[in-house]
């Protein structure tokens, strides 16, 4: 089942992922109606000392995208206008509340395993 972001839940701090499984691939979809945009995944730092590493795996099928940069904890993304996508295969399972989905812009976003 598909997931779906507005400009509204990506602006500022973010909205909670989805839960992802690990090595199950993600189709993430990102139409930018406005000028150049971002949009970002980012780990929500846990002070405990045990941070997860959400966004480390694979990024592949990448269409549209500008650049990109990844680490285990944050990735992100600069958007041309139209629609822009890639896929997102994370090596761990990701805890959605631990994972923000941030954007600028008039971005929307879909996941679809």
């Amino acid at each position: 089942m598909a997931s779906s972001y507005t400009f509204d839940q990506l602006y500022g701090p973010g909205s909670d992922s989805q839960d992802l499984t690990g090595g199950t691939p993600y189709t993430f979809t990102i139409t930018n109606n406005s000028g150049s945009s971002y949009f970002t995944m980012e780990t929500v730092r846990d002070y405990s000392g045990t941070t997860p590493k959400n966004t480390s795996g694979s990024l592949s099928s990448l269409t549209n995208i500008a650049s990109y940069n990844q680490s285990d904890y944050i990735t992100g993304f600069s958007l041309p206008v139209g629609t822009n996508s890639f896929v997102f295969t994370p090596a761990t399972t990701v805890t959605g509340t631990t994972l923000k989905l941030r954007g600028t812009g008039g971005i929307i976003l879909s996941i679809s395993p």
